[in-house]
């Protein structure tokens, strides 16, 4: 109580610093108070930096006491990352294989496996591949090799000179020839790693005036049509004369039929029919014609070698670089983009008169529809350049190999073909296939099948049908077995190229 009493006696009696204390002692006390605010100020930074160097201390003296173990956490590291590699191409292409399936063999036998499988390394032919370091990514692993460039040019030079026969053969009988379509790997984007290759072309004949062109399909219900033919009917131009500059051949005299051309039952048909063989050598002739009617003569050569069934050239730059060309002959069905096509179905065995069906064309324009939708033209050329480089030396054909990728093009959304996703839509090719190995069949994918883009333009009787199976050879218990022990060392080329690039 004293104590309170005696503070509340000074509170009283001490006077309030703003009303009694002089200028000069307000100015050396705010003074001091900047002092020691300066010095709190510097006190406080000093304590800041202190903590800074004892956390930097402490996390050097933490590395200098790892140290010592660097190089055996690194090779931990390294040997961890090598087996997750080798682990997932295992399990993508060759799955996970049940050890206690796994029979010891004896030495003996390893060796003799060895010796069998080097002298089967000897015998398969040897193909030059450029290869990459990387794979992770299709554009990294795998290097496009096309010939686009030359078979446009080579296009259009046909077309070039297919625009001259038609001048040629505009006052005669003959057929005309029409468009021309690329057709085969080469225009599909996916040509095999060749030096030469083949640019082949289909030319579209058309009926002279005066004429038709029926289509014969020959055997009912077998599609594609192997033995179908071409007959040629002659029309009545009788109150036409003066338009088509001719007489009717069906209703004219022989008197005034004498000054006219003869028509082209008598040209190069065989018993109403056209002849494939006849109409050869006629436009062999006319493409030699049109090619001395060009100005390129003077500078480039072009010789047309002797073929039965088409027109084969070779063509001589300024650069002396050599272009083969094969030129097939088509009969468009309809309205449709099937054509009865000169090419044979067997070498040496198909007559004269015979022009079977054939899907090349519908082919060539599915692709093109296929890459016009994608946002990367020809992205499939990669996964048929590798398929056609693993098929060296195996009874599976490019066909079947490009059967496959057409149905899957059609099953699996267009965006997930590209880039990163390589390995997995190689993988669902080979499994496509196995499943249309071990189930024995695989189906053509014009006939019968409902997934084929409203786009191209088929017969009817290719929609109603049943689907038709490439594999019915493999009925045959001896060709299942053969064909099923060729999809493993598919699987082991693969694995081969994507590991070691070979």
């Amino acid at each position: 109580m004293a104590l309170a009493f005696v503070f509340s006696l000074l509170a009283q009696r001490v006077p309030c610093v703003g009303d009694y204390l002089d200028e000069e002692t307000l100015n050396r006390m705010r003074q001091r108070e900047v002092y020691l605010q300066e010095q709190m100020t510097k006190l406080l930074l000093e304590i800041e930096e202190m903590e800074r160097a004892q956390g930097r201390m402490g996390l050097q003296a933490l590395l200098f006491a790892l140290l010592p173990y660097w190089k055996t956490v690194s090779v931990l590291c390294l040997f961890i990352f090598l087996f997750w590699f080798v682990w997932k191409i295992h399990k993508k292409f060759r799955g996970v294989e049940d050890d206690s399936d796994v029979e010891s063999s004896s030495s003996e036998e390893q060796q003799q496996e060895q010796q069998e499988q080097e002298q089967q390394e000897q015998q398969e032919p040897v193909v030059e591949v450029e290869a990459k370091d990387e794979f992770v990514f299709a554009e990294e692993f795998w290097p496009i090799h096309t010939h686009q460039e030359d078979g446009e040019l080579m296009l259009s030079l046909l077309r070039y000179l297919i625009d001259i026969c038609q001048y040629i053969v505009a006052d005669t009988f003959y057929p005309v020839p029409a468009h021309t379509t690329g057709v085969g790997s080469v225009y599909e984007g996916w040509c095999p790693l060749v030096n030469e290759p083949v640019f082949c072309m289909v030319v579209s004949l058309l009926a002279p005036r005066g004429h038709t062109f029926h289509p014969d399909l020959g055997t009912p219900g077998e599609l594609p049509a192997r033995n179908s033919r071409v007959r040629v009917e002659l029309e009545c131009t009788c109150g036409r004369e003066q338009e088509m500059r001719m007489r009717c051949f069906l209703h004219a005299s022989a008197e005034e039929l004498r000054n006219q051309q003869s028509n082209l039952l008598h040209s190069l048909c065989t018993d109403s029919y056209l002849d494939v063989e006849k109409t050869t050598q006629w436009f062999q002739k006319l493409i030699g014609n049109a090619w001395k009617c060009t100005h390129l003569s003077a500078v480039c050569s072009m010789n047309v070698t002797q073929s039965k069934r088409s027109c084969r050239l070779q063509v001589t730059d300024v650069y002396k670089k050599i272009f083969l060309v094969e030129m097939l002959f088509g009969v468009q069905q309809d309205d449709t983009d099937i054509f009865l096509s000169s090419q044979e179905t067997e070498v040496g065995t198909t007559p004269s008169t015979t022009w079977p069906q054939s899907c090349a064309v519908a082919e060539a324009k599915f692709f093109l529809l296929v890459a016009a939708r994608a946002e990367e033209r020809n992205f499939y050329i990669r996964y048929m350049q590798v398929c056609a480089y693993i098929l060296v030396g195996l009874n599976f054909s490019d066909y079947e190999l490009k059967t496959v990728l057409m149905h899957l093009l059609t099953a699996i959304p267009l965006e997930s073909w590209h880039g990163s996703y390589f390995l997995e839509r190689i993988d669902d090719l080979l499994r496509y296939l196995r499943c249309c190995v071990e189930e024995k069949h695989l189906g053509h994918f014009f006939i019968g099948n409902e997934d084929v883009p409203a786009e191209i333009i088929l017969p009817q009787d290719f929609r109603e049908s049943e689907p038709l199976n490439l594999f019915q050879h493999l009925e045959d218990a001896e060709r299942h077995e053969q064909a099923l022990q060729e999809l493993e060392e598919l699987q082991d080329r693969l694995m081969s190229l994507l590991i070691y690039g070979k």
